[in-house]
Parts: C-alpha cells; sequence; structure tokens
C-alpha cells in the first residue's frame, strides 16, 4: 500500500501561486515536490525561477509530532526551511515571505517531506507563494 496523496495546483497567477498537499499516509513516510518551477505559468516571457513562501495553513495530525513536516529549498543538499506541526497558520507578507536560501545546487523547487509517520496520519498544507522571476 502507498500513502494515497494529493498534490494540486489550486491558482498559478503571473505574481502568485496557491498550492494543495493532502497526504494519507500508509506509514513509510515519503517525499513529494509541491512546487516544480519548471511547469509554472510565464510572466511577459520569463520563467518562474524561485518562489518564496507568503502564506501557509496547515492541519498535521501525526502521532509523533517531533517529526512534524518538513518544507525543504530543492538542493544539491536540501534546506529545511518550515516544520509543521498541528494545526496553525503563518503569514509571512508583511515582509515579502520567506525567501530562498539559495544554496549549493539550489533548483527553485519546493519540497514536502514527511519523514516519520503511522499508518492513518494525515497532512494538509495550503501556501501562498509568490513567484519570482529571472
Amino acid at each position: 500500500m502507498a500513502d494515497t496523496v494529493l498534490n494540486t495546483t489550486v491558482f498559478d497567477g503571473a505574481k502568485k501561486l496557491i498550492t494543495h498537499y493532502n497526504n494519507v499516509s500508509d506509514g513509510t513516510g515519503s517525499t513529494t515536490k509541491i512546487v516544480d518551477v519548471a511547469t509554472l505559468t510565464a510572466n511577459n516571457g520569463k520563467d518562474c525561477a524561485k518562489v518564496r513562501l507568503n502564506k501557509v495553513n496547515f492541519n498535521v495530525s501525526i502521532t509523533a509530532p517531533a517529526d512534524g513536516v518538513r518544507l525543504l529549498w530543492d538542493a544539491t543538499t536540501d534546506v529545511a526551511f518550515q516544520t509543521l506541526a498541528g494545526e496553525m497558520a503563518f503569514d509571512y507578507s508583511d515582509f515579502g515571505g520567506l525567501k530562498n536560501t539559495e544554496a549549493s545546487g539550489y533548483t527553485g523547487d519546493v519540497n514536502l517531506t514527511l519523514p516519520a509517520c503511522t499508518s492513518g496520519d494525515t497532512v494538509t498544507v495550503v501556501c501562498e507563494w509568490i513567484k519570482v522571476y529571472d
């Protein structure tokens, strides 16, 4: 059996992107690319190079809260930039969102990982991203 994952783009506009991720775990853990900048809508002929996390709403119901869900900037060695546990919302819009660290080999993509879980654990994450163009 595998995790039941719904990973969708709700809105892909010129400046904003909204993603929705839902997972019902089979207990094996998983990593999912929740933002793939290569597939995003271009703006005035420019491709999206990376995103900033503007807002996130989540409900993480897992057996081991110490092993919460992590959002990662994709790079040669992924960089964890947000840990999600419980039910909360964060709004970073006052300062333009959380910026990609641009670590060595960064791609601009964003991964979500559920490192440790038990069968039946559930995760829902809705993110609003600001698109950044080169």
